[in-house]
């Protein structure tokens, strides 16, 4: 068995960097609330218990109070006092029992026992494997509209990506970063096409032929974009962003002879049990479509079924039974770091709305756009999606805060209601593996010591190249009448 330290955990300069990042955004945020005024738009509540602003109602605070700069500090520990203190902890809860579960499961061999069987059936075609693996994993955020759900296939790409001689940043590439492009080129996603479209009142699934262009030119891009790097990495390996933590990964994959693993039938069994809970988790998910009350418990059933798996699997491994529980807890401790990124990610969110200007933002964004032609009304909506974006990462809830705002607009300047609704689903989810207020991607880098910088740079040019595609897809919808 693997006598490695472990490769799942946040390292100081991961975690170093992404504090720092975290907290000049809190600071931007805070100073927001002192040059910006306060006001709000009225609400009221559908039958569905949701939300929705109430269009022309924004009206600015009297005698509003500033929010006190020492606020902007302590906002994390008001946090857990505030109505998303239950999401938070989920979170963290989740994060830190996937890591012990994993750090059980990297010991036991399972996840060198999965790479080595995957490396010998797709040795020879290893491009196209790539390429399939970032097409399923886009279809699960295409169809499904899966995010979160699809973090614990992280690490195992990763470490699949550093056996074909690539690096962290491809198994990211085709796992957390394909699942997030295909949730906003969204073909039947329930959190934004279906959501966008009943607040549009459009036929749901309508439009759905622009919907697979877009899908197509995005996972063409990306493939291209992640082959290109991956050839570059195989033939200057210092070239990658990630090189010195990679070789020290590499070391622990390479500790034993492979062709021995895949005979060791206690680890073949236990890998097969980790496998039926990541079947047992899609069910779940899948049933959830159906019956919306169970998405609420998502989480919480994926940490209790992958603990489970986790040490049923490490026991059937028989690797040193006695140690299990101090590498599970040694597991946990290494993402604990990780709830403090969390906490300071969500504390953007928190300072903004606490200092009252969220509203005051949304409505200098609708007023803006009262004026415009369809052309530029387009854009102006895909920009306030994305600015929104940046504060709220929860889909349904900013179709909720958005639509019933810019719908009647688009109404009278002449957009269709099928082109709004797919400016709501391109600005609302490629930034979610982009933006650094998005606490998914801080888990997801965080359990693979890539530091936000790191990501940032390697990220950028093919997000601007998909912003741009994007952007194009919306006037073309708007000349077609879309």
């Amino acid at each position: 068995m693997s006598n490695s330290s472990g490769n799942l955990k946040i390292g100081t300069k991961s975690f170093i960097s992404t504090v720092a990042i975290l907290l000049g955004l809190m600071i931007f945020a805070g100073i927001l609330t002192q040059v910006l005024p306060q006001g709000s738009f009225e609400r009221v509540v559908d039958d569905n218990g949701y939300e929705m602003v109430v269009e022309g109602s924004y009206t600015l605070t009297e005698n509003a109070e500033k929010l006190p700069v020492w606020r902007w500090f302590t906002a994390p520990f008001e946090l857990f006092g505030d109505s998303q203190s239950l999401t938070a902890i989920v979170i963290i809860v989740f994060i830190i029992l996937v890591g012990g579960t994993f750090s059980i499961l990297e010991k036991a061999d399972v996840f060198r026992y999965l790479i080595a069987a995957t490396i010998k059936k797709f040795g020879n075609k290893k491009y196209f494997l790539l390429c399939i693996v970032t097409l399923i994993c886009m279809l699960l955020g295409s169809t499904m509209g899966l995010l979160e759900e699809t973090v614990p296939l992280v690490p195992i790409l990763v470490l699949l990506s550093l056996a074909f001689g690539w690096d962290t940043l491809i198994g990211l590439g085709m796992s957390i970063m394909a699942v997030g492009f295909g949730f906003a080129a969204g073909t039947f996603n329930p959190f934004t096409v279906v959501v966008a479209q009943k607040l549009a009142d459009v036929p749901l699934f309508s439009g759905l032929s622009m919907r697979v262009v877009a899908f197509v030119l995005i996972y063409t891009l990306t493939c291209i974009f992640l082959v290109k790097h991956a050839k570059k990495v195989e033939k200057n390996p210092e070239k990658s962003f990630t090189f010195t933590g990679d070789e020290e990964k590499r070391k622990n994959l390479q500790a034993e002879d492979n062709s021995i693993l895949l005979q060791n039938k206690n680890v073949s069994r236990a890998a097969v049990t980790f496998g039926l809970s990541m079947v047992l988790i899609l069910c779940y998910v899948v049933t959830a479509l159906a019956v919306p009350a169970l998405s609420d418990y998502t989480m919480v059933v994926m940490a209790v079924v992958i603990t489970l798996a986790g040490i049923i699997a490490g026991r059937i491994s028989k690797y040193k039974e006695k140690g299990m529980a101090k590498d599970f807890f040694s597991g946990m401790l290494s993402m604990a770091p990780g709830a403090v990124l969390i906490i300071l990610s969500m504390s953007v969110r928190f300072i903004i709305e606490k200092g009252g200007i969220m509203d005051t933002i949304l409505n200098w964004a609708y007023t803006m756009m009262k004026d415009l032609s369809p052309i530029a009304a387009i854009l102006i909506v895909y920009l306030i999606v994305l600015i929104i974006q940046f504060f709220i990462s929860g889909a349904a809830s900013k179709a909720f805060l958005i639509m019933p705002l810019i719908v009647p607009l688009a109404d009278m300047i002449g957009l269709t209601r099928q082109s709004i609704v797919l400016a709501f689903q391109f600005g609302d989810g490629f930034t979610n593996v982009f933006f650094p207020t998005n606490a998914l991607l801080l888990i997801v880098l965080g359990l693979v010591s890539v530091p936000y910088s790191k990501w940032f740079r390697w990220t950028w040019k093919l997000q601007t190249a998909i912003l741009a595609v994007t952007a194009v897809l919306l006037l073309i919808a708007v000349k077609i009448g879309y």
